[in-house]
């Protein structure tokens, strides 16, 4: 047993142990309530925005089980370990960028920088995945030595590739809806700048999210780190629905009168 989780099992205190165990418990809780006010929540249970919040939740289950299995060896063989946290892993990660995306179209009016987003999120995938799932498998196969350096490094540069990723997207956010702050109307009621306001510190704060992430892999803490990505992003995914809430209790009210009509705010987010 390796005891960095980077090859293996895990040789951990009972405080880590007990620290993994508390981080697999919160993405699990999440993602049972996630799944509960999507179903709820949606009418249309059709849309990339309602299949990528699904995704995405489902992904963390499986990172944070298939990982559970590796760590403590609830299962040894570590290929079948590897193969579940990739299975969850790349939806977890991407699929968190394409709900970002997804509803980026509600304020970016350029059709340009969307599609730059579309293709920056593809090329993530073979760039930040590919190259570590070869590494992890090579890591827990019979001869680990040559792939265990490398992968060390590229599980790091991964890290901070998704964290640029979504932090650019939550940039473009930030930028936006500051803009569209700036151009309302003195006499618009309060309901819009507060639905502004409001995405901007949703986006600060996943931001905050992703930069503790790192926070923890540079700290040496992989095992920890790998867990408590997984709560992480699924508490990400439940800040969706604070947002979506208050931009469908604006149409509501705004009506007619507001940029983002009914029909708009149906066909993007599908609520």
């Amino acid at each position: 047993m390796a005891d960095d989780g980077y090859s293996g099992g895990i040789v951990v205190t009972i405080a880590n142990a007990m620290v993994i165990a508390g981080f697999f418990a919160i993405s699990l809780y999440n993602v049972l309530e996630i799944n509960i006010q999507v179903f709820f929540t949606f009418l249309k249970w059709k849309g990339l925005y309602f299949w990528s919040l699904l995704i995405s939740s489902w992904g963390i289950v499986l990172h944070s089980v298939g990982f559970l299995l590796q760590f403590f060896q609830l299962c040894t063989n570590d290929y079948v370990n590897i193969t579940i946290i990739t299975l969850g892993g790349v939806p977890m990660v991407i699929g968190q960028s394409v709900v970002l995306y997804s509803r980026l179209h509600l304020i970016v009016y350029d059709r340009r920088k969307i599609r730059w987003v579309l293709i920056m999120i593809i090329s993530s995938f073979f760039l930040f995945t590919v190259p570590p799932t070869i590494l992890n498998y090579g890591s827990n196969s019979s001869n680990p030595a040559p792939y265990i350096g490398p992968f060390k490094v590229y599980e790091k540069v991964m890290l901070f590739g998704f964290a640029a990723q979504e932090i650019t997207i939550s940039g473009i956010y930030l930028w936006e809806t500051r803009k569209m702050l700036r151009v309302m109307e003195p006499g618009m009621s309060e309901a819009p700048r507060r639905v502004m306001r409001h995405l901007i510190y949703v986006n600060i704060l996943v931001i905050l999210m992703d930069l503790s992430i790192i926070g923890t892999e540079l700290g040496g803490l992989h095992d920890i780190q790998t867990t408590y990505k997984s709560a992480v992003y699924s508490v990400k995914l439940k800040l969706e629905f604070p947002v979506l809430n208050q931009l469908r209790n604006l149409v509501k009210r705004e009506g007619r009168g507001y940029s983002w009509s009914s029909s708009h705010l149906s066909s993007i987010l599908g609520v």
